[in-house]
């Protein structure tokens, strides 16, 4: 009898086994489930995840949107300085080139001594007037030159000039 013996003390230890199996079986169906709820949660907060970032996105476009616009608009205004400041270069190039013009009739005077009727001592003033006045004084140096060049007698000189003459080692 001890093969029967044996055996009834093996069943009540497959009966332990049995439900030590059967506990595991429930512990892991109902892991299974909290998985599968988990899962359910993970993908759903995914999704509102990717919706978010769908939102941001677009909210990130907004606001470039208003810098892409404030920047067409300071380009707009760029160019329309950009026109007053080439207006403005123009007229200063033409007022130059009237300058460089007036220096060469002075350098020319200064070459040929006083022959252009010009007094050394008013040419910076003839320089620096603007040129609807230099016209005007020009105008009146030759009518006062022919008024003179009609008249018998001695001439009247101009005023000498403040700057020594050239050539006496004057520093100016």
């Amino acid at each position: 009898m001890v093969g029967g013996a044996s055996t009834s003390r093996d069943e009540p230890g497959c009966s332990v086994l049995e439900g030590q199996l059967a506990a595991a079986v429930r512990r892991a169906e109902d892991a299974t489930v909290e998985l599968l709820e988990r899962e359910a949660d993970l993908r759903a907060s995914l999704a509102r995840i990717a919706a978010l970032e769908k939102e941001m996105a677009e909210m990130r476009l907004r606001p470039q949107t208003d810098e892409v616009t404030g920047l067409h608009r300071e380009a707009d205004e760029l160019r329309s300085q950009l026109g007053s400041e080439r207006h403005r270069y123009e007229l200063l190039r033409s007022e130059m080139k009237g300058i460089q013009r007036a220096l060469a009739l002075v350098g020319r005077s200064r070459s040929s001594g006083s022959r252009s009727g010009i007094p050394s001592g008013s040419a910076g003033h003839y320089l620096t007037g603007s040129s609807g006045r230099r016209r005007n004084e020009e105008e009146e140096r030759r009518r006062a030159g022919a008024a003179e060049g009609s008249m018998t007698g001695p001439r009247e000189m101009p005023p000498p000039s403040s700057r020594p003459p050239e050539g006496t080692g004057g520093s100016g």
